[in-house]
């Protein structure tokens, strides 16, 4: 197993950022997340994560959650990159980002930002089960 990288640290915590509950829960579940295994290509990633013992899981509804509202602009990538967070059964549990254009993620990320869709994201898919 390995760390996150520092790209996939930004990201989490850019798409974890807000006051819903199930996102306070995901935060708490980033102290001792694990990376079980990544697969990279040169315009794309997929990094399977497992959250450490004791870790709260999110109270979600769905069994699967998709948050894919994250892009970033990265200086030697015209297109940018886009990003989904995957949580199941309210786990975090796989990080893929991919650039666009088919352009190569340069070898340097540095100097990259991060910003939602809109800034009023629609989170309804992480409210708690009814009842």
């Amino acid at each position: 197993m390995g760390e996150l990288t520092h790209l996939e640290h930004a990201v989490l915590h850019a798409f974890l950022a807000g006051d819903h509950p199930a996102l306070e829960a995901l935060r708490d579940q980033l102290s001792g997340l694990a990376v079980v295994h990544r697969i990279a290509t040169p315009t794309s990633f997929a990094t399977v994560l497992r959250p450490g013992r004791g870790a709260p899981r999110a109270p979600v509804a769905a069994a699967r959650v998709v948050l894919d509202d994250l892009h970033a602009a990265v200086p030697g990538l015209p297109g940018g990159a886009g990003f989904a967070l995957f949580v199941e059964d309210g786990w975090l549990a796989r990080l893929e980002g991919a650039t666009f254009g088919d352009e190569p993620w340069p070898p340097d990320l540095a100097g990259f930002t991060l910003h939602h869709d809109d800034p009023e994201r629609d989170l309804s898919d992480l409210d708690p089960p009814e009842g």
